[in-house]
């Protein structure tokens, strides 16, 4: 299958073009640096240069594909309504392709602080502040499914794993520059993860043969407290599991609404995913990788 993924040089991005591509699809990816993409050019990804604010500069690349996975996210001002003329475009680029698929990436920070509980995909969306914008955004890639198009929206756990760490990464980063991992709060909240292999792994199962109209959520099976994920990485780190915790509101002085979505407790079930696409997650333990992931890490430092 003709694959065209848009942020293929991001974290997440990066992993699902080489893993696509490893499935035997043809993949193309928008990049906005070429020398930043040289491992998938060597895997045998074609680049193509561009920006998602220019969608005429990569149209004419992605036409014909057969799926476009949205994965690209813009931090600037403009963010949110990139992401919304990404989806418009892509329902232009797909529109009357025969087995057309659209597979936007949304976010479990969708669903809000659950409690305790833990949710599926038939929770109502109740987002954090900083995603409040993106259920709209789901409902409008939804909605493509109406035009004939095979659309799809995955919501990822948080990312971690390989060179770039991802998030929970930052708990190595602080242990080493101030001796203790911090959190945002006492760290007795929960963070459902995802390995980003195992995410990318997800991907190609969505673009291959998840259901038109569908959501799926991408999390493995550990409940983990944030407090148990930072002494993990503080230890990795060699700073025998020494943690800090900055108080949420001296964190949203610094990080804004982030620091809210990172203070969410959160439990989240991908049991859809493991039984309707038989997706089986490799890694389900940070805890457990915390050396590992720390020396994959520190090697790209």
């Amino acid at each position: 299958m003709k694959v065209f993924v848009t942020g293929g040089t991001g974290y997440i991005g990066s992993a699902v073009s080489l893993r696509l591509k490893k499935a035997g699809h043809d993949v193309q990816a928008l990049v906005r640096n070429k020398e930043k993409a040289s491992a998938l050019q060597a895997a045998g990804v074609k680049l193509v240069q561009g920006d998602l604010g220019n969608p005429a500069g990569y149209s004419a690349a992605a036409y014909g594909a057969q799926a476009i996975v949205h994965c690209a996210s813009d931090s600037g001002p403009q963010s949110v309504e990139l992401d919304r003329k990404s989806i418009q475009n892509a329902r232009e680029l797909l529109h009357g392709r025969v087995g057309a698929t659209f597979i936007y990436t949304s976010g479990i920070w969708v669903l809000g602080d659950t409690a305790g509980a833990v949710v599926d995909e038939s929770r109502p969306t109740d987002p954090a502040k900083i995603v409040a914008w993106r259920p709209a955004h789901e409902q409008l890639a939804l909605e493509l499914a109406k035009e004939g198009i095979r659309s799809v929206v995955v919501r990822p756990g948080i990312v971690y794993g390989g060179a770039r760490g991802g998030i929970p990464a930052s708990f190595f980063g602080t242990a080493l520059k101030q001796g203790a991992s911090q959190t945002v709060g006492d760290g007795a909240n929960h963070w459902p993860l995802v390995h980003v292999d195992d995410l990318a792994e997800l991907y190609v199962r969505l673009v291959e043969r998840a259901p038109a109209g569908s959501i799926f959520h991408g999390t493995d099976a550990s409940t983990r407290t944030v407090r148990e994920i930072a002494e993990a990485a503080s230890r990795a780190a060699g700073k025998d599991g020494k943690v800090t915790a900055v108080p949420l509101e001296k964190a949203r002085s610094i990080m804004g609404p982030f620091a809210d979505a990172l203070a969410l407790d959160q439990k989240v079930s991908s049991e859809k995913a493991r039984t309707e696409l038989e997706w089986r997650p490799r890694h389900e333990d940070f805890v457990a990788e915390a050396p590992q992931l720390f020396a994959q890490w520190q090697s790209a430092q």
